[in-house]
């Protein structure tokens, strides 16, 4: 079970779309709306509720003790907490087993072995997710970093170290949870350039999704996405999700992301 989709998340607040909602008085309400969910996520109680942080913090509190510390018997609670407040810190980034035994070896005598197991675990319980690099060569994907995203953002605000509102990555992480949502097969792309999400389509066909969470969109995003289509021919598609800017340009499409989470 997912959190709730943006839909259902406008449904808890009373919103029934009406049919053009895209240009009705609704649109005010919908995106005033998504603020609300990109930063504390989709759990029907916190939706509802009005102390969203306490839930959220007692919701952590039981997946990490229920759901994993008892569950596996672990013994090195502070690796597991440590572990999980960096993954959410940096969600949307890359992450290797090796870099991060690195950052914390001078302070813990672990094992990469140890961080691998506690990373399953982590991933067994769907609290993260990750994400290989896309490569048509198995052994490629394995070698190279990997993405990590969060089940929900509520979840990630209350645990991870942040100095600022970080609304690029809290609006990658929730396209992320709604094409897992959707039942899309997701990888990311990085060469001179980086793509946010590559979607394996069932015809075998591509689409390269880019989320730039504004409407002043940078060069390197666009670039990036006509390099994957011009290295991979199968690619059919190159969207843009923006804040709210919609057009059509050099082969790709501009959609708001409030717009593409209700299509």
């Amino acid at each position: 079970m997912f959190p709730l989709s943006f839909r259902e998340f406008l449904d808890f607040n009373g919103i029934t779309l009406e049919k053009n909602f895209q240009y009705s008085d609704q649109r005010y309400a919908i995106k005033k709306l998504l603020n609300d969910y990109l930063n504390n996520g989709g759990f029907p109680e916190v939706t509802i509720n009005e102390q969203k942080r306490e839930l959220l913090e007692n919701y952590m509190e039981l997946i990490i003790y229920k759901d994993i510390i008892e569950r596996y018997k672990i013994r090195n609670l502070a690796l597991i907490k440590n572990l999980l407040k960096y993954l959410l810190t940096n969600i949307s980034t890359l992450f290797t087993v090796n870099s991060y035994h690195k950052a914390v070896s001078k302070e813990m005598a672990i094992k990469q072995e140890t961080i691998s197991e506690y990373l399953s675990y982590l991933e067994d319980a769907y609290v993260i997710f990750s994400v290989n690099l896309f490569s048509y060569s198995l052994k490629k994907q394995q070698a190279n970093p990997r993405k990590i995203y969060c089940i929900d953002n509520g979840l990630r605000n209350v645990v991870s170290f942040k100095f600022s509102k970080d609304e690029g990555r809290l609006a990658e992480n929730m396209v992320f949870i709604e094409l897992k949502r959707r039942g899309k097969d997701i990888f990311y792309w990085a060469d001179k350039g980086e793509v946010d999400f590559i979607v394996k389509n069932k015809d075998n066909s591509l689409t390269a999704i880019n989320v730039s969470y504004t409407n002043e969109i940078e060069e390197r995003e666009i670039n990036a996405l006509l390099d994957f289509k011009n290295k991979f021919k199968k690619t059919k598609k190159l969207i843009i999700l923006t804040k709210d800017l919609e057009k059509k340009e050099k082969g790709m499409e501009f959609i708001p992301l409030w717009k593409w989470l209700l299509d």
